[in-house]
């Protein structure tokens, strides 16, 4: 390039008949190295420019285990879309992986809201609550609900839970129209098991999605475990209550974990039978379990409660959890946004 303007002065020079001082000569190709040099830098940048990327975080959900306290997990899911954060990955333990596997299905949060407000758990129990009947399913003997086991006649070493986690796979089923992992989820989603041999987690990422939800959402005691390919398997909140490596795992830089161990009943629980006395047990079990696995995460939201709290609270309950969870969001959106331009 250089070259090709000392040619054209030397054309001028030729052309013009007249002689040019040789150092009014020399500023000029100066001036005119620094401007070459200029506009090369400037085509560099702008070829950096059109070929860089910015590359945003992947951000990541680790919905925990929390029984009828899973409104809050609605609740938080609404305040992350309503403030434009979009998720690359979610990953659920017990009932955080029926609300993360149905947001990673439909992505839509008002959707699950108003399904949720109507749901009606009683339809996944195959007899009313003041009965207690010893049926058989595929040969396994179980009660279909309970009262009172301790005035019952039944051997109870012949149970392996009080309901069968089939019926919630079924209704999960009817409700997801069979989706699978494979197939049919917008965000890569993972479900967190136990497995009741090995004592060992199980992450499921294939086949039907309800028979993850399911398997992790059979509670020691209460459900039957849930048979998956060689494995007898329960609720994954034994070992991994807000899943938050699983989500680390898929990808994710920045991790949000949701601990609902802070909801809870405002009254003292009613310990008057075996399941109730292993049920209870297994909640005091898992508490530190819970802050240990919640506080691997890069932001924790931790919301607390004092209220009533089952699986048939009115509708005004489950909108003020609901209300909570987007609450409890809202303050963290500050420090989220932050570590996501942090990058």
């Amino acid at each position: 390039m250089y070259m090709m303007v000392e040619n054209s002065l030397e054309n001028i020079r030729k052309k013009s008949g007249f002689r040019v001082n040789i150092m009014y000569n020399t500023i000029i190709m100066e001036e005119l190295k620094k401007l070459i040099q200029i506009l090369i830098v400037l085509v560099l940048l702008c070829c950096s420019v059109s070929s860089f990327s910015y590359a945003a975080p992947k951000i990541g959900l680790a919905l925990g285990e929390g029984g009828s306290r899973f409104y809050i997990h609605i609740g938080v899911l609404k305040a992350l879309e309503n403030e434009g954060i979009k998720l690359d990955y979610i990953a659920g333990t017990s009932i955080g992986s029926f609300i993360g596997g149905l947001y990673a299905l439909w992505e839509d949060i008002d959707k699950i809201e108003k399904f949720a407000l109507s749901l009606d758990f009683d339809q996944y129990y195959m007899a009313p609550r003041e009965d207690i009947k010893l049926q058989n399913i595929d040969e396994t003997p179980f009660i279909t609900f309970y009262s009172d086991i301790s005035k019952g006649k039944i051997d109870v070493q012949l149970l392996k839970g009080l309901n069968d986690g089939k019926i919630i796979r079924d209704g999960i089923d009817r409700l997801t129209n069979w989706a699978s992992f494979e197939y049919d989820l917008k965000i890569p989603f993972k479900v967190v098991a136990t497995d009741l041999i090995t004592g060992k987690k199980v992450v499921i990422s294939e086949g039907r999605i309800s028979n993850a939800i399911a398997a992790s959402m059979s509670v020691p005691g209460l459900s039957i475990p849930f048979k998956w390919e060689d494995k007898m398997l329960v609720d994954g909140g034994l070992v991994d209550p807000v899943p938050v490596d699983v989500v680390r795992e898929m990808g994710a830089d920045i991790v949000i974990g949701v601990n609902l161990r802070d909801i809870q009943e405002d009254t003292l629980p009613s310990i008057n039978n075996v399941v109730s006395i292993l049920f209870r047990s297994v909640f005091i079990m898992l508490g530190e379990l819970d802050d240990i696995t919640a506080n691997k995460a890069d932001i924790v939201i931790n919301p607390h409660y004092r209220g009533t709290l089952s699986t048939d609270m009115e509708k005004e309950k489950k909108i003020q959890l609901i209300k909570l969870g987007e609450e409890e969001t809202k303050k963290i959106i500050p420090s989220l946004k932050a570590l996501i331009n942090s990058y």
